[in-house]
This record gives structure tokens, sequence and C-alpha cells, in this order.
């Protein structure tokens, strides 16, 4: 047995998983940088997002003995079947790992949201702690606002969230939740922690007017994906965009698919990418741009700058005053033509300035790992 504070993950999906995109990495750079100070496991599905096939390398319904990356000792999974596990059995679950802290990922699932605060309301001490991950902001709440409306409404009122400790990432996060939830025990700042930057950076050859735009994340109503496609229509042909990520909503992509068949030639879908292949992916690019309605940190933002590439993205992340900094653009994602002002301006960067912008994408990236506490931010989140 161990002595260290016992913490219990619950999250739909989680490693060897990758799909759901920086939730997932989230979880796993945490338990990285506290994996000595505390105990961890985890509560997930045997699924990654989207996939009807579960992981091979797993068995279903009990615990499994997990190496993460990069991660000296196994921590404990439980990979569970579709439609699993019941109450019951997730009682049993949570009143068997005897946690001392419940760590609550996002707030849309009912399995693995609502089931343990029941559970942990009538037969558990637990401290709790939520995560939303994002999913409160403005932006993520205009996306089939109609649900969530009703959702967040039920939450309210049943109180269910009263006796939680909250996690936020950055103080916008914090604001979102206590303007939703004001009753509650605390809300505690505590920021992503992400990879190292790269030690050195390679610069591309570029010519003035030229531009290779990467786009990486989900491909959702959220992230933005057809504003940018309705942009590149009015681009001119030396702008190029390759679209990476795993496709979230079918439907949404089904329109995104109708404008990429208009610009064959400009625009071409590489399909998803494994986390580890991130960084190398995006230096292949001259910048990376992302027009997402909100995040509350944005893993591949972070990393396009922790690889010294210049960044094009709204105002709805905690990466703004990207002109100002000359690393980069922030965006109004309500007027195209700003959007295009801006991409056309990163484009006509003469290769000299062009690598000044990389160089200063890469001094955020180091400056934001510079200025990271993130073990004495935890230790009071969990207290």
């Amino acid at each position: 047995m161990t002595d260290k504070p016992r913490i219990l993950f619950f999250y739909d999906y989680f490693f060897p998983g990758y799909k759901a995109g920086g939730p997932v990495q989230s979880l796993t750079n945490l338990i990285g940088a506290l994996q000595h100070d505390y105990s961890f496991s985890v509560i997930t599905t045997a699924y990654d997002l989207l996939i009807n096939e579960p992981y091979h390398t797993i068995n279903q319904n009990e615990w499994n003995n997990v190496y993460l990356p990069n991660i000296q000792n196994p921590i404990k999974v439980w990979y569970s079947a579709k439609g699993k596990p019941s109450y019951a059995e997730l009682k049993g679950l949570l009143l068997a790992a005897k946690p001392n802290i419940i760590y609550l990922n996002g707030v849309y699932s009912y399995r693995l949201f609502l089931l343990p605060l029941f559970i942990n309301l009538f037969s558990s001490s637990a401290k709790v702690v939520v995560c939303p991950r994002g999913m409160l902001q403005i932006g993520a709440l205009s996306v089939k606002s109609g649900k969530k409306k009703y959702y967040i409404k039920f939450l309210q009122k049943s109180k269910l969230l009263n006796k939680v400790v909250w996690h936020a990432t950055n103080n916008e996060e914090a604001n979102d939740i206590i303007g939703l939830f004001p009753k509650n025990r605390g809300v505690f700042i505590a920021s992503n922690i992400p990879k190292n930057p790269l030690e050195s950076i390679a610069l591309p050859n570029k010519n003035e007017g030229e531009l290779k735009l990467v786009y990486l994340s989900l491909i959702t109503e959220k992230k933005n994906l057809l504003l940018l496609l309705q942009i590149m229509k009015g681009l001119p042909d030396s702008i190029k965009l390759d679209i990476y990520g795993p496709v979230k909503d079918p439907a949404y992509w089904a329109m995104c698919g109708n404008l990429i068949s208009q610009l064959q030639g400009k625009v071409k879908y590489m399909g998803d990418i494994q986390p580890d292949k991130v960084q190398e992916t995006l230096s292949h690019y001259h910048a990376m741009i992302l027009l997402t309605k909100g995040e509350n940190f944005g893993h591949a933002l972070y990393e396009c700058l922790s690889v010294g590439r210049p960044l094009l993205t709204s105002h709805f992340t905690p990466w703004n005053n990207l002109e100002q900094l000359k690393a980069g653009a922030n965006v109004d994602i309500s007027n195209l033509n700003d959007c295009s002002k801006k991409i056309q301006a990163i484009a006509n960067l003469s290769q000299m300035e062009y690598d000044g912008y990389c160089h200063n994408a890469h001094i955020i990236a180091n400056e934001y790992c510079g200025h990271l506490q993130s073990k004495e931010q935890y230790k009071s989140l969990f207290g």
C-alpha cells in the first residue's frame, strides 16, 4: 500500500486514445508531473472518440497496469466496455478504490461525471475536483446551445456541484465557472502542463507571398474549420492549407468536405495524428491557424509556439497579443476581411521578418514553461 494521497480520475477517453484531443494530453502530462507526490488511477472507457473497436492492448472491465509515455511507474486504469459501468458497478469500484480525491474531467458525461457525483454524495467522503476543460466558455456553450442551456440549468438547480472544488486553468475560465456556479468550495487556478519546447528550432525557407498553413485540431463546429475554408477561397493559390485531426462531427465535416473539393490544390486533408508526432509535423509548416471559438489552453496552439512557428488564432484562447509580440496574429472571427488580411500579412513577410516571428514564437513557449509553478498550484488544488 502507498501512503501517497490517492487521486481517481474519471473521463470518457484516456491513453492510448488520443482522438479526443487536449484533455487526454492534459491528464497524462499532469500525472507525469506529479507521479512522485500522488497515487493516480483512472476510470475510463475502452474506446477512443468515435471508434467502435476497443483498444487492442487492454483488458475490459478490469484494472490494467498502464505505462504512460515518459512515466516511470504504471498506473491503474479501468477500461469499461460499452454501456458500462452501471451505477452499482461504479459504486463498487469507487468504494474499493477509496480515493482521497475524485477528479472529474469535463462536465457532459452521464456515466463518468453525473454518476460519480451522485455516488460520492451518498456513499463516499472523498474531495471532488471538477475540471471543465473549457466546456463552460461562451464560445463552447454556443455550440448546440439549446441542450447545453438546459443541462447547465439542471446542474445549477440540482445543487450537485455546491460542494465541489473547481479546477480552472486560467483566470478567464475561473470567471466562467464563478458566473455559472457561484456556490462551491473554491475555484483554484492550476495551469496546464505542456511538453517542453524544442531546444533549438529549424527555420524553413519562405518566399514573400507564400504561406504553408496547417490546421491541427479536432474537426468540430467549435474549431471553426468551415470558416477557415471560406476564407481560403478568397486567398491566392500561393497560400496553401493542410488539415490534420480526427473528425468528431461527421455532419460538420461533410460541409467542410464540399468546400475542400472546390479548393483542390490549395487544401488537403492529411488524416489524424498521434500526439508524439505533433511537434515534428508542425515544424514542416510556416504557420498554424485555428480560428477556434474558445480554448482554455490549446495544446496544439502551444506546441506550434514550442517549435518556433507563428500562430494565427482567435481572441478566445490564452495566446493573445500575438501581433504586438510579432509571433503571429489574433483575428476577429466575426470579420472575414480581418481574417484574410492577417493571413495575407503573414504570407507577405520576408525571410528575415519571418525568421524573427519564429524566434518570438519560441520565446513565448519558453517563457510560459519558465513561469510554471505546477507542483505548487496542484498541491493547493488537491489540498
